[in-house]
């Protein structure tokens, strides 16, 4: 689809598509393919129920660099970080906005079994100042994911009774275009 129709899909301005493309990363296109439209409709969809575009970026920072740690396989390419936004999947186990697969569930604080915890020499410098690390990063992600999870259920009840009100006093809502939303 042209940009033009991805604007018209999403119910946004051109402008605000090019403010999202850059704050993300995302790339120019002639032709926008699904994933990139289901992305900034998570996007969207997240903004309007009043999750700051700040910690949108920063859920979108953190969950590229635990790509990069983890070293998960997204297949490459300039679309790579988004190309999964398309698909139906167990949402325990994925990344909320890249949709990028763990293999464990998102919320889970178990440890592999099979670890070695042997003492080790002291290395010469911190963990932290030899690089990322991946459970600091990954305790980081869950923190904010629950604050925007917190967002969103209450800002839900007010778009649901916001729409039933609209409703109400008859503005062109129907009963088939009342959401309803599910806290988590």
């Amino acid at each position: 689809m042209t940009l033009s129709e991805l604007s018209e899909k999403l119910g946004r301005p051109v402008l605000w598509i090019s403010r999202m493309r850059k704050r993300f990363g995302l790339p120019v296109l002639e032709q926008y393919p699904e994933c990139y439209e289901a992305f900034l409709r998570k996007i969207r969809d997240l903004r309007n129920l009043g999750v700051s575009e700040e910690k949108l970026g920063d859920l979108w920072d953190l969950e590229r660099k635990m790509i990069s740690i983890l070293h998960l396989d997204l297949g490459g390419g300039e679309l790579s970080l988004i190309e999964g936004c398309s698909v139906e999947v167990d949402l325990d186990r994925r990344l909320l906005l890249s949709n990028a697969d763990l293999g464990v569930p998102l919320m889970s604080r178990d440890v592999q079994a099979g670890l070695d915890f042997q003492s080790r020499p002291r290395e010469l410098f911190e963990g932290r100042a030899m690089g990322e690390d991946a459970l600091r990063i990954l305790g980081e992600y869950r923190g904010l994911l629950q604050e925007i999870r917190g967002t969103v259920n209450r800002e839900g009840k007010v778009v649901k009774s916001s729409l039933q009100w609209a409703k109400s006093v008859r503005l062109g809502i129907s009963a088939d275009s009342c959401v309803v939303v599910r806290s988590q």
